[in-house]
This record gives structure tokens, sequence and C-alpha cells, in this order.
């Protein structure tokens, strides 16, 4: 019978303990506002160069999201709001920012109401008895290069990130489920170009030459590479010839001569497998698969030849000018 009185003691206390105090939604004039609102940011492709460099402090894309609308909620001081992000966006790597599903790409989202912006995640505590999350809010997403080189497969984009929810806006609890502004993205992807260097500009000196010589016909290397650096591990250069004067044939390059002549002396140009090139550019010699960083080397020869039977080139200096045009993929 004693503990009667006792166990009615505990029950009384725990009935007069106060229920915690949460914002609540205000949708009604003149203060109240819409519902949550979802901000979108359209899918977009990321183009960069190769040798961009690897830079926290150095963006190489930024996006900005729809605009909000006001959303209201009546609170208590003490009650805690804040921003926070989820999948599909990555974990926290450093300086706010988020790991995605190529490495060395990451994304800091940014959360402004139009006065200040703030990164994520963030918790606070409300001093009033009102927040408002104005209308002037949005977000936006910046992309940052954290590594040298890239592990790229598409060359069309690789899928950095893809679409969804990233990040919201909570209030009373950290969950989705309580958001006031959240973010919906498409999918970003990304395509690297790759970036290359040419052994310098090419000529090609037949010093003195005879009729006997061009006869025969005069033939010199024309040995050129180039290096490129890629995000996609290899990459395939390929070299073709074109010039402004051909013959008619499009298989010789002509040359003028010392008295403006340009129907006396011609030159072919062979690719690295002894076969002539055309010199209207439509036919390349290719080189597949080279390792990023490696050069691509052609071992061309240039042979000067005489393009008529009888006549004979003016004594003095000639010259002939073509350009070799190169692809990288």
């Amino acid at each position: 019978m004693r503990k009667l009185p006792f166990l009615l003691l505990i029950l009384t206390a725990l009935a007069s303990l106060p229920s915690m105090a949460i914002c609540v939604l205000d949708t009604k004039p003149p203060y109240g506002g819409s519902p949550p609102v979802t901000m979108t940011i359209a899918p977009f492709t990321i183009r960069i160069d190769a040798d961009a460099p690897a830079d926290r402090s150095l963006m190489i894309s930024e996006q900005k999201s729809t605009m909000g609308a006001l959303v209201s909620y009546e609170c208590v001081p003490g009650d805690i709001y804040g921003k926070e992000t989820q999948a599909p966006l990555g974990p926290t790597t450093q300086d706010k920012m988020f790991a995605t599903d190529i490495p060395g790409i990451e994304i800091r989202p940014i959360f402004s109401t139009g006065r200040a912006t703030g990164r994520f995640p963030s918790t606070s505590k409300v001093s009033t008895g009102r927040v408002n999350f104005p209308a002037t809010s949005s977000y936006s997403i910046e992309v940052y290069k954290t590594q040298k080189r890239l592990n790229l497969s598409n060359p069309a984009g690789d899928v950095v990130i893809g679409s969804g929810i990233i990040a919201y806006t909570w209030i009373n609890t950290i969950s989705p489920d309580t958001y006031s502004f959240r973010l919906q993205i498409g999918e970003i992807r990304i395509i690297s170009t790759p970036v290359c260097r040419l052994d310098g500009e090419k000529s090609v000196d037949f010093n003195i030459v005879s009729a006997t010589n061009v006869g025969n016909g005069v033939k010199r290397p024309l040995d050129f590479s180039l290096v490129c650096i890629t995000d996609y591990g290899n990459y395939t250069a390929s070299a073709s010839l074109s010039t402004q004067t051909p013959t008619s044939d499009n298989a010789y390059i002509q040359v003028v001569d010392s008295a403006g002549n340009s129907d006396r002396l011609k030159i072919r140009v062979d690719d690295s497998n002894g076969n002539p090139l055309p010199v209207d550019a439509s036919r390349a010699e290719v080189k597949s698969n080279i390792a990023t960083d490696t050069p691509a080397k052609f071992t061309w020869n240039a042979t000067l030849l005489r393009a008529s039977g009888s006549a004979l080139p003016e004594n003095g200096k000639f010259n002939a000018r073509a350009e070799i045009v190169l692809q990288v993929n």
C-alpha cells in the first residue's frame, strides 16, 4: 500500500513536463507564404581542356537555379533550422565541396537569400517568433577540377552526377521531409578536349638541284610529331596534306620558280608507309591508341620532280607551300 502514492507522484511529474515547440508552416495572409518550393537546374555539359589546372579556387562551371517564393514559419526562439545535402551528391571532401562520380571533379552547392549566401551543411537557431525564407532565395552549384588528370571514357560526355535532389534547407529536424527549399538538378556531364603541341613549323630545303637531279627526283625527309595530353587515356592523331596550289589531279604541289612559272616543277609527299598523299586532304595517315603525353610521330618524305617533259625551271630560288592538317580524337 505504501507504493501507490510513490507511483502517483511519478505519473504526475511525467504529465507535467512541457512539450517541445517546433516551427509551423504559415501559409495564411498577411504574414504567411507559399508551401515549400523545389528549385531546379537544368541538365548541362561541362567542357574543359585536358591541361586545365587542378585548383580549388578556380571554378570550371557555375550554374544558378530558378528562384524561390516566400516560405514562412511561426517559431519559438531556440528552434533550429539549417542546410543539408544528399545523394546523388557524394560525401564531403574539403572546403565545403562534395565528391561526384568523376574523381577529380567536385561540386560546392551554395544557398542564397538574395542578401546573404551560405555553404553546406549548416545549423542555426531561431532568434524570433518567425523564420522567413524570402522569394529572392536561390541555389547555385560551383564545379571545380581538383585532380591533375581525369579518368574519362566517353567522348560524348561522362556523367559527373545523375539527376536528383541534392540539397535542401530544413526546419526543426535534419530531414528531406522537412524542407522549405530544395534543389533538383538535371544530369551533369563533362567533355575534355585533348591539348596538343606540335614540334614547330616545318620547311624542306632541297638545296641546289640540277636537271639531272630533278629528272630522277630529289627526296628529302619531312618528319614531324605532336604530343597530346588527354583525359581519355590515349588519343588518335591523323595528318593529311592540303595546298592552295595543287596539280589538276590533286596528286602534287605546284612549285613556282624564280620567273614565276608554276608548270615546271612539282612535289609529291609520301606518308610514313611510303604511300603518296593527295594534296586536297582527302586521305590522312592515322596513328591510333597513342598514350597520353607520348609523341605521335610521322616520317614523311617530299620528292621534287619535273612537271613537264621538256621545259626546265629558270635558275634561282623556287618555292612551294602546303599545310599539314592535324586532327586529334
